[in-house]
C-alpha cells in the first residue's frame, strides 16, 4: 500500500511541475518583444533550446556561427526567455558602459532553497550592490589582498601545494582538487582567517558539492538562472541534487558566521567576516543600511565561489597546455631560473622581468577563456541598443570567448603561440581587449586576487615541478566543458620535482 501512496505523491509532484512549465513558456510567448537584433528563431514555444541541449558539452561554436550569421548582436529565445549575445569587444564596452544595461539576473533556485534574493555582491542590483562591493574592495584594501602585503599568505599556500605533490612522487593524479584546495585556502583566508590542511575531510567535501553544482548548471550557468518557480522543488535531475549542495555549503558558511560572532573583537577585526560584524555594529540604528547577516551570509558565499573556481580552471589550464608543448614549458622554466634562481621562489616584484612567462600565461587565459560568457547582465528598462531594442528582462551574454578568439584580433587565432604578445626586442604587450575579467562597473571583484594567486601559482609550480602526461593515458584535449565557467576536460598529470 504504502508504494501506492509513494507513486501518487511522485506523480502529483511531476504533474505539478510540468504545468508550472507549461504556465511559464505561455506567460513568455503573450509578452514577445519587438525591434530585437538579428538571430535564430528556434522551434516554437521551445526557440533554440533544442539547438543548445544538441551544442552540450560546449555550445560556444553555435554561438560562434550565429556571431557569424547575424552580426555583433544576437538575439534568440529559449522558451519565453530572450537572450542577447554581444559577439565583440567594442559593442561589450558599449553595452557594459550603458547603466539600463547593468542589472544581474535573480536565481529562482537560490532564492527558493535558501532565501537569498537581492544579497551580496555577484547577483545583487541597486543600493545593495553599491553598498557590499564598496565595502568588499574596502576590505580588500584593509586586508591587502591583491597585493605584495598578501603575498606571503598565497606564498604558504603554494608551498602546501608543493609538498602534497611531491607525495604523489611522479606518479599521475588528478589536478582538479589539489589546485581548488590551495585557491580555496587562500580565498578562505580573507574570508574566514582560516587555511585548511588538505586532509580536512569537511572541505574536501564542501570543495566537491560546489564543483558539482558548477557543472550542474549547464552553460553560462543557465539552470542557476532559469526563473521558474518551483523549481527548487523538483524531486529528481540536476535541481534536486544542486539545492542539496547549496543547502551543504551554506550550512558551512553559517558555521564559519556563528563562530566568528562567538570570538568577535571588535578592536581586533581578523577577517572579512569580522570586518563585515564590525560594520554591522556600526550601522545598525541605520533602517537603510544593506549589511545584515544576510548579505554578509551571501557575500562571503559569492567569494568562496566565485574566487575559487575560475583561478582554479585556469591553473588547470595552464598545466594542459605545458603538458602540451614541453619546450614553452622548458622556456618558462630556463627564464625563471635565470631571474628567480633556484635558492628562493618567485615573487610578484620578479614579475617585470619575466616577459615569456606572462605571455605563456596571457595565451593559456586567451585559449582557455574561463569566464567565456561573463556573468549575465539583465535589461533594467527597455534599451536601444545599435539600433534595435533590448527589452527590460532580457538576459545579456558577453561572448567573451568569441573576442578571445577572434581572428581579427589574433592572427592565427586557434594557434597557441605566446609570442605573440611578444616585441621583436621581447617586451611584453599589452592588449585592452584581453578582458579575461569582463569590463564596466560590473567587472569581476576579485580580479586584483585572481591575477596574484595566477601568478603566483603558475611560476612557483613551473619552478619546481616538470609537467608530463602520463604514459597510456587518453590524448590530451583542449574541448572546454562549459558550466559557469569553461573547465577542461578532465586530465591526470605527473609532476617531476626539479630540485
Amino acid at each position: 500500500m504504502e508504494w501506492i501512496v509513494q507513486s501518487d505523491t511522485s506523480l502529483w509532484l511531476m504533474t505539478g511541475a510540468i504545468a508550472l512549465v507549461v504556465m511559464w513558456f505561455v506567460k513568455g510567448l503573450m509578452s514577445r518583444p519587438k525591434n530585437l537584433p538579428p538571430g535564430p528563431v528556434g522551434l516554437p514555444f521551445l526557440g533554440v533550446a533544442w539547438e543548445m541541449m544538441r551544442a552540450k558539452p560546449d555550445p560556444l561554436a553555435l554561438y560562434s556561427s550565429w556571431a557569424d550569421q547575424y552580426g555583433d548582436v544576437v538575439s534568440f529565445k529559449v522558451g519565453p526567455m530572450t537572450f542577447v549575445l554581444l559577439n565583440s569587444y567594442e559593442v561589450i564596452v558599449e553595452a557594459f558602459s550603458h547603466p539600463d544595461l547593468n542589472n544581474r539576473p535573480k536565481s529562482q533556485m537560490v532564492e527558493e532553497a535558501l532565501g537569498l534574493a537581492n544579497n551580496g555582491v555577484i547577483l545583487a542590483n541597486g543600493k545593495v550592490w553599491e553598498e557590499q562591493r564598496k565595502f568588499a574592495h574596502s576590505v580588500f584594501r584593509s586586508l591587502g589582498v591583491g597585493k605584495k602585503s598578501y603575498e606571503d599568505t598565497v606564498a604558504t599556500e603554494m608551498d602546501q601545494l608543493r609538498a602534497a605533490i611531491e607525495e604523489k612522487e611522479g606518479s599521475s593524479f588528478d589536478p582538479n582538487l589539489l589546485f581548488g584546495q590551495a585557491v580555496a585556502n587562500i580565498v578562505c583566508s580573507v574570508a574566514f582567517g582560516t587555511q585548511y590542511k588538505y586532509s580536512d575531510v569537511e572541505f574536501r567535501q564542501i570543495l566537491n558539492l560546489m564543483n558539482d553544482n558548477m557543472e550542474l548548471s549547464s552553460g553560462g550557468g543557465a539552470l542557476l538562472f532559469l526563473p521558474l518557480p518551483g523549481i527548487s522543488k523538483i524531486p529528481f535531475g540536476a535541481p534536486k541534487k544542486m539545492v542539496k549542495n547549496m543547502k551543504e555549503v551554506n550550512k558551512f558558511l553559517l558555521n564559519q558566521i556563528e563562530s566568528h560572532e562567538k570570538c568577535l573583537d571588535l578592536d581586533h577585526p581578523r577577517d572579512f567576516i569580522d570586518l563585515y560584524l564590525k560594520k554591522m555594529a556600526e550601522t545598525k540604528v541605520l533602517e537603510t543600511s544593506s549589511y545584515s547577516k544576510i548579505n554578509l551570509n551571501s557575500a562571503i558565499g559569492d567569494l568562496l565561489f566565485a574566487g575559487t573556481e575560475t583561478t582554479t580552471t585556469t591553473l588547470k589550464w595552464c598545466i594542459l597546455y605545458m603538458m602540451a608543448h614541453p619546450e614553452m614549458q622548458s622556456r618558462v622554466q630556463r627564464e625563471l631560473d635565470h631571474v628567480v634562481g633556484r635558492e628562493r621562489l618567485p615573487r610578484l616584484d620578479d614579475r617585470n622581468d619575466l616577459p615569456y612567462t606572462n605571455a605563456v600565461l596571457i595565451e593559456v587565459q586567451r585559449k582557455g577563456a574561463v569566464a567565456a560568457l561573463g556573468v549575465p547582465h539583465v535589461a533594467a528598462e527597455d534599451t536601444s541598443f545599435r539600433g534595435h531594442t533590448i527589452p527590460k528582462g532580457a538576459t545579456i551574454l558577453s561572448n567573451i570567448w568569441k573576442v578571445l578568439n577572434s581572428e581579427e584580433l589574433w592572427k592565427d587565432s586557434d594557434a597557441f603561440k605566446p609570442d605573440r604578445f611578444l616585441t621583436e626586442d621581447g617586451k611584453l604587450i599589452k592588449r585592452e581587449e584581453l578582458i579575461f575579467f569582463s569590463v564596466g562597473r560590473r567587472v569581476c571583484l576579485g580580479e586584483q586576487l585572481a591575477r596574484m594567486e595566477t601568478f603566483l601559482g603558475f611560476t612557483s609550480l613551473l619552478h619546481r615541478f616538470t609537467f608530463k602526461k602520463p604514459d597510456n593515458s587518453p590524448p590530451l584535449s583542449f574541448e572546454g566543458v562549459l558550466g559557469i565557467t569553461r573547465n577542461t576536460m578532465p586530465y591526470l598529470t605527473c609532476a617531476l620535482s626539479r630540485d
